[in-house]
């Protein structure tokens, strides 16, 4: 319920014309996963990358906010479930794909600081001042009807620590090949002086 948004009123758009088609609604609420471009990272993603890149770091939020987050296997499962028991539903059906369990954002910031803690890294994620100005702090519920043929299996904590082992992997991965470039750059530099 975002009507108030040119986003929002948009999804109600595509809604009512999928229904006119007689097509299914499938409703996602926050998917999260690995993603790769950074300049559209949603909270999870970024506030991972950026304890790695900064160790320090305000949210754009105070964090009191709260989402219904899905890991995305879940929601692949669940997109499976409705393509396998497509002619169960009718185009009125609320469709909710999500986990059905809020989390507030300060939440999420301490999960993340707990899977720092266990590599050995100290991650700061500080809360902001200013007041969720994208959903507007509303409590929206999922519908449960759903969960007649499907439910989430991954709990945010798992899913989190799923997500921050591929990046951490990632991170490593890319600061080794930034040190063993810096290294051989170092010895060219070096080879090339003792030549002389």
């Amino acid at each position: 319920n975002m009507s108030y948004s040119p986003y929002g009123a948009c999804k109600k758009l595509g809604e009512l014309y999928t229904t006119a088609l007689k097509g299914l609604t499938v409703k996602f609420w926050n998917v999260y996963g690995v993603e790769k471009d950074n300049d559209k990272a949603h909270v999870i993603t970024d506030f991972i990358r950026r304890g790695f890149e900064e160790g320090e770091f305000e949210m754009l939020t105070d964090g009191t906010e709260e989402r219904q987050f899905l890991y995305a296997e879940d929601c692949c499962e669940a997109l499976e479930t409705v393509m396998e028991n497509y002619t169960d539903f009718k185009p009125e059906d609320p469709l909710h794909i999500t986990s059905f369990r809020s989390t507030s954002i300060k939440e999420i910031a301490s999960i993340i600081q707990g899977q720092f803690n266990l590599i050995g890294k100290t991650v700061n994620i500080k809360p902001g001042l200013a007041k969720d100005s994208v959903q507007m702090d509303k409590r929206n519920e999922a519908n449960t009807y759903i969960t007649g043929w499907w439910l989430p299996k991954t709990g945010i904590d798992k899913g989190i620590a799923k997500v921050f082992e591929v990046m951490k992997n990632d991170w490593i991965l890319k600061n080794s090949i930034y040190f063993i470039m810096e290294m051989l750059g170092f010895l060219v530099h070096y080879t090339s002086m003792v030549a002389r």
